[in-house]
């Protein structure tokens, strides 16, 4: 996946706290969804580039509210090194956790999940999320995906262990979903993380606040 300038990869006023993320790019009819800065992937789940589908969901736009716990039902799953841990809705029960590769190399564990995988690469109007932790020296951007969402706030953001920045998108693609893209890392600075979601049911900000607060790495 590549990156836009903002974030489902962009990072630019993050530098002084870390070295950086990757991101991940969208482009429609062919909108490519690429979890990275040039052709990242969950090895094991997608090449570098899938394209997104126009024709799933009727084009509306979902409204977010503020950044507030969600009550739904939610689950704690793990990538396949056991590595890292997040927080996701219940539904998003099914999992990719290989590691995260940007043009052939290696940057560290990653992990996406969603209702379904393939779709949440493939397409706007399924919700799920990608985590990556960066451990070398990639430094990620944060991604512009203005030809196929409408840019909105960019905030700092400082849950649990991360402190970083967060750039929301609404409208995206013709599924009208809205996308956020946060990257940055702990106080260290020892790594980077980029994390991508996409909310199709205006929990997007509650979902993102879960995720966060929950993140876990462990060496």
């Amino acid at each position: 996946m590549t990156t836009p300038p903002s974030f489902r990869f962009s990072f630019a006023g993050l530098v002084a706290v870390l070295a950086g993320i990757a991101g991940l790019v969208l482009l429609t009819i062919a909108v490519v969804r690429f979890v990275g800065l040039v052709g990242d992937a969950v090895e094991g789940t997608t090449t570098s580039s899938v394209a997104i589908s126009s024709t799933n969901v009727a084009a509306t736009s979902v409204a977010e509210p503020s950044a507030v716990a969600i009550d739904t039902p939610s689950v704690t799953v793990t990538d396949d090194s056991d590595t890292i841990s997040i927080t996701v809705p219940a539904a998003w029960s099914e999992v990719s956790g290989s590691g995260w590769v940007v043009d052939g190399r290696e940057q560290g564990p990653a992990i996406v999940a969603a209702p379904n995988v393939d779709d949440w690469y493939s397409t706007w109007g399924t919700p799920g999320v990608f985590v990556g932790v960066s451990t070398t020296d990639f430094a990620p951007e944060m991604g512009d995906f203005s030809d196929v969402c409408a840019m909105g706030k960019t905030d700092d953001r400082s849950a649990g262990i991360l402190f970083g920045t967060v750039q929301s998108w609404t409208d995206c693609g013709t599924e009208g979903s809205n996308f956020y893209v946060f990257v940055g890392g702990p106080s260290d600075a020892s790594y980077a993380v980029l994390v991508q979601l996409v909310s199709i049911d205006g929990t997007g900000l509650g979902s993102l606040e879960k995720v966060l607060t929950t993140f876990s790495y462990e060496r």
